[in-house]
């Protein structure tokens, strides 16, 4: 396992891992805002006076900011890294597109219901499937 995250940390430069890093925090104080939020409201800790949307809004803004730092760390990104991470976008969206649209039809089978948020859980970890197999492709990792 350390020899995967060692060659896909090659194909960051410097400037690269710093502005994913910026994006990682912002991603995970939006996750752990999403979570305590919606734990609190479905345990009736909060109600939805201003408190509960005072939360859904720090949720969205926390959120707004990991989307523009991936923006930046995009742009800052060499054309081989914009490659790697457009790939890897393409096969979680792919990935959730067709989890989406079929699981709604075992649902009307029986399955259990699922929340409108889990199928980002499968675009998410498709999105980082993809960069690893674009990353192993370009050999990303070797000629940095």
């Amino acid at each position: 396992m350390a020899s995967i995250l060692a060659s896909c940390a090659g194909a960051y430069t410097p400037k690269d891992r710093y502005n994913l890093r910026i994006f990682n925090v912002w991603i995970i104080a939006a996750a752990l805002s999403f979570a305590i939020a919606t734990l609190l409201i479905k345990a009736r800790y909060v109600d939805t006076g201003v408190l509960g949307w005072g939360l859904a809004l720090l949720t969205l803004g926390l959120s707004i900011l990991a989307f523009r730092s991936y923006l930046v760390f995009l742009r800052g990104a060499d054309e081989l890294l914009r490659r790697i991470q457009l790939e890897g976008l393409a096969l979680g969206f792919g990935a959730g597109a067709v989890f989406m649209l079929s699981y709604r039809l075992f649902e009307r089978l029986g399955a259990p219901k699922l929340d409108s948020g889990d199928p980002f859980v499968v675009m998410a970890v498709f999105w980082a499937i993809g960069q690893f197999i674009a990353m192993r492709r370009y050999g990303a990792g070797a000629e940095r």
